[in-house]
């Protein structure tokens, strides 16, 4: 299995959130977490973020995300709709709107699955 580096940002009410973690391809489970060139150490974005309400996300990869969400105690709380793939150009110019806000309690976190 391979290994890349997934990208993103998470925008709330009040900031936005940049998005930087290696993860491996075809694996479930894996956690994006905020970029530690930006926020000086990698936390979960509900650690990071608590009591903000997330509007938009979007998450990019080199070869390509299957999913993205936020999770809260196992279950999908907000789905990304903003998927995109930097080797063949596929990323929104734009990150859509979240089908409804989420707001962010300790614990939430971005999961993502990428494909090679």
């Amino acid at each position: 299995m391979s290994t890349q580096v997934a990208y993103g940002f998470a925008k709330t009410t009040n900031m936005s959130v940049p998005l930087k973690t290696t993860i491996t391809d075809g694996s479930d489970s894996q956690e994006l977490k905020t970029n530690s060139d930006f926020t000086v150490t990698s936390q979960s974005l509900g650690t990071f973020a608590e009591g903000q309400t997330v509007t938009h996300m979007s998450v990019t990869c080199a070869t390509g995300i299957s999913y993205a969400g936020i999770l809260r105690n196992g279950q999908f709380i907000g789905l990304c709709q903003a998927l995109g793939s930097q080797a063949l150009g596929g990323q929104p110019k734009y990150a859509p709107i979240l089908p409804a806000p989420v707001k962010l309690v300790a614990g939430d976190q971005i999961i993502v699955r990428s494909e090679s």
